[in-house]
């Protein structure tokens, strides 16, 4: 079965806290260059506040099956 979604996974993203009380992602990106762009964006904008970059930590993949 194919998958719709193929490529590299997200290394970075940004987020933040909505004026409701709400923690949202407000975007995935490849660099830290790129989130660190769009972070100063959201907080010019000032609808968001606690707004951090944080690296997208991978799970770990399924144990492999006994031999």
């Amino acid at each position: 079965m194919n998958t719709k979604w193929q490529g590299e996974p997200k290394q970075w993203r940004v987020r933040g806290k909505s004026k409701d009380g709400l923690r949202v992602t407000l975007g995935s990106y490849d660099t830290e260059s790129e989130a660190q762009a769009d972070s100063a964006k959201f907080i010019s904008e000032g609808y968001y506040r606690d707004i951090t970059v944080e690296r997208i930590e991978r799970a770990p993949g399924p144990p492999a099956p006994p031999a």
